[in-house]
């Protein structure tokens, strides 16, 4: 049975299918070991209204012992069943190879998920939301590598679409345009937590052009659903430029990111925006402004939303992005030496950030994660002049970044240098030189890696701190070849 024939099932909840896996107490990952699948795939079955494929609905109904109709599945569903057990064995196990091979290669499962996507549906961030789990499953022993998949999702647009960051191009529907640039946006988020900034920066440059355009011309609903992307693609332009390019150009496409949240209506791309457009403006020195960015993103986070019936109130914030309004804040109120409201709103970022629902589902532009918390902690406690809680801090960073994929290499490299800030400016016992000299050698070549300037030259300026603190060490004086760009 075609997919597209079976989309008006799609969103919807089967509790049949998952109270037969709790009365059986199995696990998501445990039912997808026994068919041959992936637990997102599993997730998307109980939880989105997907509908598997026949022999996997076969499995299923063996496994639970009940027929499809009451694992939630109407008799169209069973009739595929039926179909397949009729076939000879040579044939079903054909479409089993197929199957094990749409399930273990990466690009096919991702790309199967935008493919699929039913026409008209506008909820693009649910989109993005499928696509980050089956990222997520690091179970499956993928045929290509999963930087290459990433690569190749983030360019469908402008590979099957022709988007070009010269002008605006309309090869495919309204519809097409907008759901490859929401799953390419969801690949470039993903490339920007290694070392592929460039290339993120570069593959998101052209989406923007066709995305104005239809913010301009489409009819209402595609209008606010490319105004979000394009916000989307703004919020990433601006983190990206802290390492490829200024922190001006920050500043510019994070102010271009808060005027299409405003178009699409959405006070969540608002509020990120702000908290975007504020840590570019501490990067270029402009620390007032940041200051009131941030509060800005405070205020708003904080409002209390009415819905009228044109305009339905927002779903409540998630705590990730509450934690990250209050982590920025923190930093920049501790630089005005705020100290009662830095340790506050500090307080607050941890406690949204470690109370938060383990199901909670985040942004992609969300731009957080226990490093960035973690960061933000060291750097207010320094600003603080609590050296010895910065490097509590800061020092954590490290292993986190063993554990969780989700923490990007470039806030690792930023961790490091901040470490010798730390270091070089504490008065609570004697400085490490030699520790000092290692996380330089680390945090340049790692800065080297992800090609950041901004990174680059933080580096440069923990070397100047060295130099002043041992001024006569050959040991530290030998670290310039480090600072050749």
């Amino acid at each position: 049975m075609e997919r597209a024939q079976l989309s008006t099932a799609q969103g919807k909840e089967r509790l049949q299918l998952m109270a037969a896996r709790e009365r059986m107490h199995l696990s998501l990952e445990e039912v997808g070991e026994h068919l041959g699948v992936s637990k997102t795939t599993v997730y998307r079955w109980e939880k989105k209204g997907d509908i598997p494929q026949p022999y996997h609905l076969r499995e299923l109904c063996k496994l639970y012992s009940m027929p499809a109709r009451e694992l939630g599945f109407d008799e169209r569903y069973a009739v595929d069943v039926q179909t397949v057990n009729g076939r000879e064995h040579g044939e079903a196990e054909e479409e089993c190879v197929l199957t094990t091979f749409h399930q273990h290669n990466l690009i096919s499962r991702l790309m199967r998920i935008v493919w699929n996507w039913p026409s008209g549906d506008a909820r693009y961030q649910m989109l993005q939301v499928l696509i980050l789990l089956e990222l997520k499953d690091n179970d499956m022993n993928d045929d290509i590598s999963r930087r290459d998949a990433l690569r190749f999702l983030a360019l469908v647009p402008a590979d099957m679409l022709g988007l070009s960051q010269f002008g605006a191009v309309f090869k495919g529907s309204h519809e097409d345009i907008l759901k490859y640039c929401a799953a390419g946006l969801a690949a470039c988020w993903h490339l920007r937590k290694g070392k592929e900034l460039a290339f993120a920066d570069l593959a998101v440059s052209k989406y923007i052009p066709t995305l104005k355009a239809m913010a301009q011309t489409a009819p209402m609903a595609q209008r606010k659903a490319a105004a979000d992307l394009l916000a989307q693609c703004f919020l990433l332009k601006g983190v990206l430029s802290w390492a490829v390019t200024t922190p001006n150009d920050s500043v510019s496409y994070a102010q271009q990111a808060e005027t299409y949240g405003v178009i699409a209506g959405s006070r969540l791309l608002q509020i990120t925006a702000l908290r975007v457009k504020s840590a570019a403006l501490c990067y270029a020195d402009r620390w007032e402004q940041a200051l009131q960015a941030a509060e800005r993103a405070k205020f708003l986070l904080e409002q209390k939303e009415e819905s009228t019936p044109s305009q339905p109130a927002e779903a409540p914030i998630s705590q990730m992005i509450h934690s990250y309004v209050y982590a920025g804040l923190a930093t920049y109120q501790a630089y005005h030496g705020r100290k009662a409201d830095a340790l506050l709103s500090l307080k607050k970022a941890h406690t949204t950030f470690f109370e938060r629902p383990t199901d909670e589902e985040v942004p992609i532009w969300c731009d957080h994660q226990i490093g960035n918390l973690l960061v933000n902690d060291g750097e207010t406690y320094m600003h603080l002049g609590m050296y010895k809680h910065a490097l509590g801090s800061l020092q954590q960073i490290d292993t986190q970044y063993a554990q969780d994929a989700t923490i990007p290499l470039s806030t690792r490299v930023n961790a490091l240098t901040s470490q010798i800030m730390a270091e070089v400016n504490r008065d609570d016992q004697p400085r490490n030189m030699y520790q000092c000299i290692d996380l330089f050698v680390r945090g340049i070549e790692g800065a080297k890696a992800i090609q950041s300037n901004l990174r680059f030259n933080a580096a440069v300026q923990a070397y100047t701190a060295m130099r002043a603190a041992w001024p006569g060490e050959k040991q530290v004086k030998d670290l310039r070849e480090h600072t050749v760009h």
